[in-house]
């Protein structure tokens, strides 16, 4: 066992699962009645910026791609369309490599949580339908956002901030990390050069076994 980290909190999409096109392509559907330009534009935001929720993705798409007023009713309506459209493929996404293989084998040992951008009732289910919410003393996701429930979760659990490890795949993740004074790593799903952010970096999880072995043989120097 790692002797610094003692608490592992993953991302969701990009990290335990596959389904980070799902979710792009969810905008594309959910909007197909717009311009396809203005579509275009919003899914590109969405691949730069993976964590954040949908909630402000879709206000954005109305209110900075669009030029127009959209109210919080509104919002959750689409949200919730949403979440039609994309909730059973995700569920049914594959696994990143090494996920399943790492939670059956050390998610008694670490303790471990998901802290996503995606909508948290969703989520969930999502994860228990995955059969893999045993393996979480929790499970959070939007509309709270991200750097928040991180900041939550640790002060809730009475964790030591410098025993926990966040483990994104973008952009977004990281910030939530690094303002919450978090140690973070990168995996590579392709939506962020993590070599250019200094950031260390795994491809799948199935390295992340040798990853928190080599630290720890370094924090035993």
């Amino acid at each position: 066992m790692n002797k610094k980290w003692r608490f592992i909190i993953f991302d969701f999409d990009g990290v335990l699962a596959d389904s980070n096109e799902i979710r792009y392509t969810g905008f594309e559907v959910l909007l197909k009645d717009y311009p396809k330009y203005q579509v275009e534009e919003l899914v590109k935001y969405a691949r730069e910026n993976g964590g954040e929720s949908r909630y402000k993705k879709i206000r954005l798409f109305f209110e900075k791609i669009r030029g127009e007023s959209i109210s919080d009713k509104e919002v959750l309506s689409l949200a919730k369309g949403y979440s039609d459209i994309v909730a059973k493929q995700v569920e049914e996404s594959e696994s990143i490599v090494g996920s399943v293989d790492f939670l059956e084998k050390y998610s008694k040992i670490y303790k471990c949580s998901i802290i996503s951008g995606s909508d948290q009732e969703e989520l969930r289910q999502i994860c228990k339908k995955r059969q893999i919410s045993k393996h979480f003393c929790d499970i959070l996701g939007s509309p709270v956002e991200k750097a928040v429930n991180i900041k939550q979760l640790v002060e809730r659990e009475g964790w030591n901030i410098s025993e926990c490890l966040y483990i994104g795949d973008s952009i977004n993740d990281y910030d939530a990390a690094l303002v919450n004074g978090m140690d973070f790593l990168g995996r590579n799903s392709g939506a962020i050069d993590w070599n250019k952010k200094e950031v260390p970096w795994i491809t799948d999880l199935s390295e992340l076994e040798t990853f928190l072995y080599h630290n720890n043989k370094e924090m035993m120097k």
